[in-house]
C-alpha cells in the first residue's frame, strides 16, 4: 500500500511539475516587454583622459572648485550616476595633499587658469585652514587660487539645524574668520586684478557683515583694498552689488530645466561668467552665458565659439561654473557615464583644437556597404545633394527617388558627370507618402547588401520656407557636411558593434510643435509596433529623429523593410499630424531599441 501511494503520489507530482514547468513557460511566452529608448547616453560617448600640456591659451579660465571633504554631503556627490567620481572614498573624507594635487595637476594639464575655492563656512575652521594651506604653499606648484565664501543659509528649508547652529556660530565669528584667511592674499599663489587680491561672497544674510569687515580694513588701511565679486543666483541683491566691485548673477538653479524638452537629452548644466575690468575704478562688466543641456560634442562646438568671439587681456578672467559642483549638474571633471569627455572637449575648445581627424575605413572601400537613398521631390536641390554626398570618403551606392518622369533623363545625366557614386539608381514614384514610402519601396528589396543606410531627402517646409530652408540644411550639413563629419558618423559605427542609428539633434525651431503626440499619431505608432515587435509594446517617450533623415546600420532597422506597408500611405494632402509617416517618423528609436542597438544624437554644427 505504501509503494503504491508512493509511485502514485510520485506520478502525481512529476505531472503537477510538468503542468507547472508548462504554464510557466506559457507565461513566459506570453509576457509583453515594453520597449524604452532610454539609452539617451551610451559608450560611444565615454573618453578616456587626453594629455593637453603641450598647448597654450591666452584665456585664464578660473573653476570654480568645492573642496571634497564630507562624504556625507550631498554637495559632493554625483547625483547623476550616484557614484563618487575616480577617487577613493577615504581621500574625499580626509582630504590630503595626494588628492588635491591630482585635482591640480588634471586641471592644469586641461587648460585651467586656477581656481576659485569655496570656503564653506559650515565646515569646521581647521578643516578649511587645511584645505587652504595646500594651496597657498608652493606645495601646488604656484597653482593661481581665489577664496569664494559660501554661508549654509540654503541648508535652512532641508531643516538641518545643526548646520543653521554652524552658520549662526560663523556669523558670530565673521570678523575671526576673515582675518584667518587674509593671509592666504600674500601668496603668489593667490590670484590678483591690478595687484588686488580677488574675494568672491555668495550672497546671503551674512555677506552685508563680512563685506562691511572688510571694507572698514580697508579703510584704515587703502593700500590693502580687495575687490570683492558678489556672486548671486537669479536675485541679485542690488544693496550688496552697490558696495562690491564686482556683480555677478549666476543664473538660478532651475533656469531652464523646467519644461524644456531638450533636456532629457542631456543632463550637464554648464554656465560662466567673463569677468572684465574696464579701469580701476569702474563696476566689473557682467556677462554670463549659459549652455544648457550638452552633450560633450555640442558643448566644445558652442563654447568654442564662444570662446573665438571673447578679446582675452592680461585683466581677463573666465569664471567657469564649475570644476566639481554635482549637486547642480555643473562639473568638468570625470563622470562614470562620460569618462573625460567633457574635459577633453573643454581642453579642444580652449586652445582652438580641430575635432577633426579623418579616420582610417579602408574595409569599408574594399566592398560597397552604404547606400544612401534620397527623396529628390524637388529637382532644383540635385546640385546640394551631389555636392553632399560627394563627402563620402568611401565607396557608397546612390539610390533616388523622383516623382516626375520628365528628369529621369537629366537627372541620369548630371549623376553620371558630377556624382562619385559606385553605382546609382532612379525610381519613379507617385507623390504619395512623403518621403517615406518611396525609401520604403527602393530599398526593400536592396537593403540585405549593404551594411549602412543613410536617408535624406528635399525638406523645404512650403507652409514655412524660412524655416524650411534652415532646417533642411541643418540635418544635411550635420549628416553629411563635409568628409570629416562623415568619417566620424562611420567610424563611430564601425568602432562600437552595437550604436545602431545615428541623427542630428533636433532643429531648435521645431522643437515645440514636434514634440506634441496626437492621438492619431499614437495609433499608427501602436500599429506599427503590432507589425514589427513580437510580445511587445512601447511607451510614449517622444525621442525620434525630428526631419525623418539619418544613418542607420541595417541590422538596427530591417524589419521596416519586411512588411508591405503601401496601403497604410494616404494620398497626399498636405497632412501636418496623424498619418503612418508621422509613425515610422516615431517608430525608429523603438526599433533600434527592440534590436538590441544604441542610438547616438549628434550636433556637429548649425
Amino acid at each position: 500500500m505504501s509503494d503504491d501511494f508512493s509511485v502514485s503520489f510520485e506520478t502525481k507530482f512529476l505531472i503537477s511539475a510538468k503542468i507547472i514547468l508548462i504554464c510557466g513557460l506559457l507565461s513566459f511566452v506570453n509576457v509583453v516587454k515594453l520597449i524604452k529608448i532610454d539609452n539617451l547616453y551610451n559608450e560611444t560617448i565615454y573618453q578616456n583622459n587626453q594629455n593637453f600640456s603641450q598647448f597654450n591659451t591666452k584665456h585664464k579660465i578660473v573653476a570654480i572648485y568645492y573642496p571634497q571633504n564630507k562624504i556625507n554631503n550631498e554637495d559632493y556627490l554625483n547625483n547623476n550616476t550616484s557614484q563618487y567620481l575616480i577617487k577613493e572614498k577615504e581621500e574625499i573624507n580626509n582630504p590630503n595633499k595626494s588628492l588635491i594635487e591630482k585635482e591640480v595637476n588634471l586641471a592644469r594639464n586641461h587648460g585651467i587658469f586656477g581656481f576659485g575655492i569655496v570656503y564653506n563656512w559650515m565646515l569646521n575652521q581647521k578643516l578649511n585652514e587645511e584645505i587652504f594651506n595646500y594651496f597657498f604653499y608652493d606645495d601646488m606648484h604656484n597653482f593661481p587660487f581665489f577664496i569664494i565664501f559660501n554661508s549654509v543659509e540654503n541648508y535652512e528649508q532641508k531643516n538641518q539645524n545643526s548646520l543653521i547652529q554652524d552658520s549662526i556660530y560663523c556669523q558670530m565669528n565673521i570678523n575671526i574668520t576673515f582675518d584667518k584667511i587674509k593671509k592666504h592674499f600674500s601668496s603668489d599663489n593667490y590670484i590678483k586684478l591690478k595687484g588686488k587680491p580677488i574675494v568672491g561672497i555668495f550672497n546671503s544674510k551674512f555677506s552685508f557683515d563680512l563685506i562691511n569687515h572688510i571694507r572698514t580694513q580697508e579703510n584704515e588701511n587703502v593700500k590693502e583694498s580687495t575687490y570683492i565679486i558678489s556672486i548671486s543666483y537669479g536675485n541679485p541683491d542690488l544693496e550688496i552689488s552697490n558696495i562690491t566691485n564686482f556683480s555677478i548673477d549666476f543664473p538660478s538653479q532651475e533656469i531652464g530645466l523646467e519644461n524644456n524638452l531638450t533636456q532629457k537629452y542631456f543632463y550637464n548644466f554648464y554656465y560662466n561668467s567673463l569677468i572684465k575690468e574696464e579701469n580701476i575704478t569702474s563696476k566689473c562688466i557682467n556677462d554670463f552665458f549659459i549652455i544648457n543641456g550638452c552633450q560633450p560634442e555640442k558643448f566644445y562646438i558652442i563654447f568654442r565659439k564662444y570662446l573665438n568671439l571673447t578679446n582675452p587681456k592680461e585683466d581677463t578672467f573666465l569664471l567657469f561654473n564649475a570644476w566639481n559642483n554635482y549637486q547642480e549638474n555643473s562639473y568638468l571633471e570625470a563622470s562614470e557615464e562620460f569618462g573625460f569627455a567633457y574635459l577633453n572637449y573643454f581642453s579642444k575648445a580652449i586652445f582652438n583644437l580641430n575635432n577633426d581627424s579623418i579616420y582610417e575605413l579602408e574595409a569599408l572601400n574594399y566592398r560597397c556597404k552604404i547606400a544612401i537613398q534620397v527623396h529628390l521631390f524637388y529637382e532644383d536641390l540635385i546640385q546640394d545633394i551631389i555636392n553632399k554626398t560627394n563627402n563620402i570618403p568611401v565607396k557608397f551606392d546612390l539610390y533616388i527617388t523622383i516623382i516626375s518622369p520628365d528628369i529621369y533623363n537629366n537627372l541620369t545625366n548630371y549623376i553620371k558627370k558630377f556624382s562619385k557614386t559606385n553605382n546609382f539608381e532612379i525610381l519613379i514614384v507617385e507623390n504619395r507618402g512623403r518621403d517615406i514610402l518611396p525609401f520604403l519601396k527602393q530599398i526593400k528589396t536592396k537593403f540585405r547588401q549593404y551594411k549602412y543606410l543613410c536617408h535624406i531627402h528635399t525638406k523645404k517646409s512650403q507652409t514655412v520656407p524660412e524655416i524650411g530652408f534652415l532646417w533642411r540644411n541643418y540635418l544635411f550639413n550635420n549628416l553629411l557636411g563635409d568628409r570629416v563629419i562623415i568619417s566620424e558618423i562611420l567610424n563611430d559605427f564601425e568602432n562600437n558593434k552595437k550604436l545602431g542609428f545615428i541623427f542630428p539633434e533636433t532643429f531648435y525651431q521645431i522643437i515645440k510643435p514636434f514634440y506634441i503626440l496626437s492621438q492619431g499619431t499614437k495609433n499608427w505608432m501602436d500599429f506599427l509596433a503590432n507589425k514589427l515587435f513580437i510580445n511587445c509594446k512601447i511607451d510614449e517617450q517622444l525621442d525620434f529623429p525630428a526631419g525623418n533623415m539619418f544613418w542607420a546600420k541595417i541590422g538596427a532597422i530591417f524589419q521596416i523593410f519586411l512588411y508591405d506597408l503601401s496601403e497604410s500611405f494616404p494620398n497626399e494632402d498636405n497632412q501636418i499630424d496623424s498619418t503612418i509617416m508621422h509613425g515610422i517618423e516615431r517608430i525608429w528609436l523603438y526599433l533600434v531599441k527592440y534590436n538590441r542597438f544604441y542610438y547616438k544624437i549628434i550636433f556637429k554644427f548649425f
